[in-house]
């Protein structure tokens, strides 16, 4: 599923619960008592992290974890959980980039990303890009493998980029799950979502423009 659509879907998501929670149609607590008793689990957090550094090593899609982490955990949790599994996976695939087939480097070898890292691999390119929503991790992931980019850079602007993106992600789901007595038109409640929103219009433009093939 294309980035910008699985954020549009997510924003859908959450606009309907918190309309449908606020007006009584669906009672949640149960799920929510659920939710907040696996957390307590001390097993939880390090199968979340270690989940999602499988998830980006492979170059499998791991936002739906994203999710499920900001909808357990309060945002600053969330966010450090996201961004320790996020950053671990980064440099699992640097290191397994060597051993990427000849078929499936030639074939990232042709992307702009690829194109765009080989000739912008600084610390603030390598940020930009890791902080765009909808963004395949993957492509940033193993082309910093295969261009020898230097570990400096590449970790931090990782952090950076998965602690921006799960901020907002898990601030926006978290605050959609765990409404009390606050009316929905609350900027309270709703600024995660403005956030978000504005944050995937931003990425998809940027993406339209320099990324589009």
């Amino acid at each position: 599923m294309h980035g910008s659509l699985k954020i549009v879907i997510l924003i859908i998501i959450l606009s309907i619960g918190i309309v449908v929670r606020k007006q009584g149609l669906l009672e949640p607590d149960l799920i929510l008592d659920f939710l907040e008793d696996i957390t307590e689990s001390w097993w939880l957090p390090p199968a979340a992290v270690l989940f999602q550094a499988f998830m980006y090593a492979m170059a499998f899609p791991a936002s739906i974890l994203m999710w499920a982490i900001g909808a357990i955990y309060p945002p600053l949790t969330a966010t450090i959980l996201v961004v320790a599994g996020g950053v671990m996976g980064s440099l699992s695939a640097y290191f397994l980039s060597s051993r990427m087939t000849s078929s499936w480097s030639t074939k990232l070898q042709r992307s702009k990303v690829f194109k765009t890292i080989k000739n912008n691999s600084g610390f603030l390119q390598l940020c930009a890009l890791r902080c765009l929503p909808g963004f395949p991790h993957a492509l940033i992931n193993y082309s910093a493998g295969i261009l020898k980019v230097r570990l400096v850079p590449f970790i931090v602007s990782s952090c950076i980029g998965f602690a921006l993106k799960g901020f907002i992600y898990c601030s926006a789901i978290y605050s959609a799950l765990h409404i009390e007595d606050e009316p929905v038109i609350n900027l309270t409640t709703l600024w995660p979502l403005i956030a978000l929103v504005i944050f995937a219009l931003l990425g998809v433009a940027i993406q339209k423009k320099y990324f589009s093939d």
